[in-house]
């Protein structure tokens, strides 16, 4: 494959677990990906009241069709996810990467992940030079319209489709995005209420984000405990 040399990014979410640290290693291998930036910091062990009070919205929400009365106190492992989703924005947005990638450790893909990154940029500034988003996951298949083969890029309604989800994501475990948009996210993420895939729904809709999903997807959901609780 011909791509242009874009300015690409890439970001792991990662904890403590060092069996889901080998995996990764080992999908980055069969990739050939180096420039990979673990955030690894901070862990809901390191969380301190100060920091939860600064970045959590204590306000009353109704996010994905669950509503949370005010001064919920939501589980330091979420926290500590969704935290360092907002740490890969600020990190794309201080340093001028033209894109980011996001990646969460409980999943390992089907085919090479920079060569489908590069192709999805591809076809987004092709065909759709205003995108800003595009979401990867073999969780949900996209059903808003036909696949077409050779097509792997397609637009994602963000309001809430029965379905479909509760609006543009696609679980927050594999995106890429314009350093635009990661500018619009970074400048309106904090306080933030939910985890990141749930808050961001919320946040593409009050920021009118172009958002897409791929197909067919690489990343894979690995079976796994959650960390988030």
């Amino acid at each position: 494959m011909n791509f242009v040399n874009y300015k690409i990014q890439y970001y792991l979410i990662h904890g403590i677990d060092n069996q889901r640290k080998q995996r990764m290693e080992d999908e980055f291998k069969k990739s050939n990906l180096k420039d990979v930036k673990w955030m690894i910091y901070p862990n809901k062990n390191e969380l301190n009241q100060s920091l939860i009070d600064k970045i959590v919205n204590k306000n009353e929400s109704f996010s994905c069709g669950i509503y949370r009365p005010p001064n919920t106190t939501l589980p330091k492992g979420l926290i500590s996810c969704t935290y360092k989703h907002y740490l890969c924005l600020k990190d794309i947005v201080e340093n001028n990467h033209e894109y980011g990638v996001i990646m969460e450790d409980n999943i390992y893909f089907s085919e090479n992940i920079q060569d489908r990154v590069k192709l999805y940029i591809n076809q987004l500034n092709e065909h759709y030079t205003d995108w800003d988003i595009i979401f990867d996951s073999s969780w949900l298949d996209f059903r808003e319209s036909e696949i077409i083969e050779g097509k792997y890029v397609y637009p994602k309604k963000i309001g809430i489709l029965e379905g479909q989800g509760h609006g543009g994501t696609r679980c927050a475990q594999f995106y890429i995005l314009t350093r635009k948009c990661a500018e619009k996210m970074y400048n309106n993420y904090l306080p933030f209420n939910n985890a990141p895939d749930w808050y961001m729904n919320d946040l593409f809709r009050k920021l009118n984000i172009k958002c897409f999903w791929g197909e067919p997807s690489i990343a894979h959901i690995f079976p796994h405990v959650s960390t988030a609780d």
